[in-house]
């Protein structure tokens, strides 16, 4: 399945956000500072949301996943750079 997901973590004095970055990088590459897209297996997918579930301050923080059967059923513009290529890693 095709992922895109995209997070707003409130940095506080003990943040989570680099142990939420760290996990969605397992599973998802990076194409804007916290914007992850890419295929992933179904599995993989219940286990970061599980994973997310845990980690993330339900008051506070916002994780959104947008799920493709195929990645065909989108259409990706991109104006200026593209930073799909892997300009975080």
């Amino acid at each position: 399945m095709y992922v895109i997901l995209f997070y707003d973590i409130v940095q506080k004095e003990k943040t989570n956000a680099n142990r939420i970055r760290k996990a969605v990088e397992k599973y998802l590459p990076r194409v804007q500072y916290s914007v992850f897209e890419g295929e992933m297996r179904a599995s993989d997918l219940k286990k970061l949301k599980a994973f997310l579930q845990k980690e993330i301050h339900n008051e506070l923080d916002s994780v959104i996943i947008y799920e493709f059967e195929k990645p065909s059923y989108t259409k990706r513009d991109v104006i200026g750079i593209d930073k799909k290529e892997n300009l975080f890693s």
